[in-house]
């Protein structure tokens, strides 16, 4: 059975408007100019000669993981597999939503919606959280958990010092849970408890229907909504995530240009994926539109 038109040009435009999209994130990764991993990056740039270089690395890296995956997005759609589409679709919104949650607690709220110290308490907590999980994971204990501590509690203390803030306490360390991440975006959590429940977590129904996880029908209108609406989504938070991205302060850049481009972007993302949501939801309730 053929989809009808609207719904599976909903599909073709989501898929483009994503190609787009990655396609900003990636400039925006040659403008953040971070090679490497961690490791690697650190090593290349002077922290202490540009104090914003620790954001400046922790953006582009996320931006290079969100890229890759949603890269693997696209791959699934065009080979209809709609599993592995929402389980690459997982850690593009962990990325994003990290994106969204470190810019926006260092640029936009400070004296607009919290004191200074208290936004740079929460992202130096969120920093600290991920980087304490990651290091005990990566290192299979071979780093211990006091060693941990003192290396994040010494990173503290400098960077409050660069920001003329006070000396901030010692924390406990603590590892950012993978759902926290999403926490920022609007409807992060439900998406992400969606598509881990469904498709992550084993407890799809694999005989049933494809958005719940199911592998027997691919092409029905349904199914091609399924792929259309995950898409729709997560092309909203990729164009929320590249404007976050770029007030990433970087030393000698205004960057002001930059950033209404992103929010332009953002608004055509919205305008034409509710167009082209409203068109193939009309079609799929109504039964009238042609067919393929």
């Amino acid at each position: 059975m053929a989809s009808p038109t609207e719904i599976a040009q909903y599909r073709a435009e989501m898929a483009e408007l994503l190609e787009k999209a990655i396609a900003t994130t990636r400039e925006l990764e040659r403008w953040l100019d971070v090679t490497g991993g961690w490791v690697e990056a650190t090593e290349q740039i002077d922290l202490d000669a540009d104090p914003t270089a620790t954001f400046r690395i922790v953006g582009a890296l996320l931006l290079r993981k969100a890229r890759l995956h949603t890269v693997a997005v696209l791959r699934a759609n065009e080979t209809s597999n709609l599993h592995s589409l929402a389980v690459q679709m997982r850690p593009v919104l962990e990325c994003a939503g990290q994106v969204v949650f470190i810019f926006h607690n260092l640029m936009i709220a400070p004296g607009f919606t919290m004191e200074p110290e208290r936004a740079m308490d929460l992202v130096g907590d969120h920093l600290n959280a991920d980087y304490y999980g990651t290091m005990i994971a990566a290192t299979k204990g071979q780093v211990g958990h006091q060693e941990l501590l003192e290396q994040i509690s010494g990173a503290m203390e400098k960077a409050a010092a660069l920001d003329g803030l006070p000396k901030p306490k010692m924390r406990k360390g603590r590892s950012l849970k993978q759902a926290d991440k999403v926490a920022t975006l609007r409807g992060g959590t439900s998406w992400y408890n969606y598509v881990s429940e469904y498709f992550c977590h084993g407890r799809a129904d694999w005989v049933g229907y494809s958005w719940s996880g199911g592998v027997v029908s691919m092409d029905l209108a349904p199914d091609v909504f399924a792929f259309a609406s995950l898409m729709d989504y997560l092309v909203g938070q990729v164009a929320v995530m590249n404007a976050h991205a770029a007030l990433c302060p970087v030393a000698g850049d205004g960057g002001w240009g930059r950033v209404e481009a992103m929010l332009a972007q953002l608004r055509e993302v919205r305008e034409t994926s509710k167009a082209a949501r409203d068109a193939a939801v009309l079609a799929f309730t109504s039964g009238g539109a042609t067919e393929d």
